[in-house]
């Protein structure tokens, strides 16, 4: 590995494209191979990337010598044996979220990448968002005081359920129903869950968890997908309740669709000497005190976005852990077991 460039490759070209676009756009990375099992899909991504090689086996790019590391954008069943695989030739991984299928699964991982000597990070990406870093810093700084309570939620209207097809730019459509299959790891608390659930609990300093309550409910997915081949098991709405070892605890609920009018991505913290709140979309806002007067304050953000990507290699190249660990994947995949062990 050169002191100043990371050869990466992508493993999964769905929601790797992601991942794709955003390596090519650093200066500390270099994209040097994909992987799809889709031939034609390959070849159309491998030309528009203009990356020297693509593979349909995994295993065959995890051979490249040259590799130093992998992003995983694959459904989240396959997350744990790729991973594996990844660690056990020496290569770095980046894992999209979910982390892996429950918190059993997560701790395999990390025990893989400690035992290899590797970097482990999970694609969180919320976390890298102007207002939540904001936010961060602020409650970090002392604003709130003991933050004791959290409330957070991503909430979709009705026809928002997720599409068990994909229309590619190529005009082909492939399959995408793993998101609606509990089997795969599909879910709205897999797939929206995992972000808001990471982006409160990091506000929160991640807090050390005393027990989780909770239901995940079917309620649209199985008349969404009547009539057709598919499978709609998984849960399409989630509620859960969160208290942890410090006396602080989180309300958490989630959505594919409900009877609302609108998408809602929400999270608030609560404290001692004042409240914040994230919505969005929208400036944060900040609940306190001025002058002896209950005030509200809503800040003008100018930093940019950052990105998933750059911190994973950013990390590496610095010798440092991820600002996400596997150890804090494993916590939001374990409030998630909870709340699925409720389920109706």
């Amino acid at each position: 590995m050169s002191d100043q460039v990371l050869k990466v490759g992508v493993v999964g070209l769905n929601m790797g494209q992601g991942h794709v676009e955003a390596y090519t756009k650093l200066p500390n990375a270099e994209l040097i191979a994909i992987c799809d099992k889709d031939a034609g899909w390959l070849e159309h991504c491998k030309t528009k990337s203009e990356v020297p090689d693509a593979f349909s086996d995994f295993n065959e790019m995890l051979a490249m010598p040259d590799l130093d590391a992998i992003s995983i954008a694959l459904p989240t069943f396959l997350h744990l044996p790729v991973a594996l695989a990844a660690l056990k030739q020496g290569k770095h991984v980046l894992v999209e979220k979910p982390m892996a299928m429950d918190a059993a699964e997560g701790e395999q991982m990390a025990a893989a990448a400690k035992a290899a000597g590797k970097t482990l990070m999970v694609s969180l990406n919320q976390r890298f968002d102007p207002d939540v870093q904001f936010l961060k810093r602020y409650i970090e700084e002392g604003n709130l005081g003991d933050v004791y309570f959290a409330r957070t939620l991503w909430r979709r209207p009705l026809g928002g359920l997720p599409s068990p097809t994909l229309n590619r730019p190529t005009g082909e459509y492939t399959g995408r129903n793993w998101f609606n299959e509990a089997s795969k790891g599909g879910g709205a608390l897999r797939d929206l869950g995992a972000h808001v659930i990471d982006v409160a609990m990091w506000l929160m300093g991640f807090p050390e968890i005393l027990d989780v309550s909770g239901r995940a409910y079917t309620m649209f997915l199985p008349e969404f997908l009547s009539g057709t081949s598919h499978v709609g098991d998984a849960d399409d709405h989630s509620v859960g309740f969160a208290r942890f070892k410090n006396g602080a605890s989180l309300q958490i609920e989630v959505s594919y669709g409900q009877h609302i009018d609108h998408d809602e991505l929400i999270t608030e913290v609560f404290g001692s000497k004042g409240g914040a709140l994230r919505w969005s979309g929208r400036p944060p806002k900040l609940y306190g005190q001025t002058g002896g007067a209950y005030s509200t304050t809503e800040p003008r953000l100018q930093e940019k976005r950052s990105s998933v990507q750059q911190e994973f290699v950013s990390s590496i190249l610095e010798g440092r852990p991820p600002l996400v660990t596997p150890e804090q994947g494993i916590a939001v995949t374990r409030i998630m077991d909870a709340i699925y062990a409720g389920a109706s």
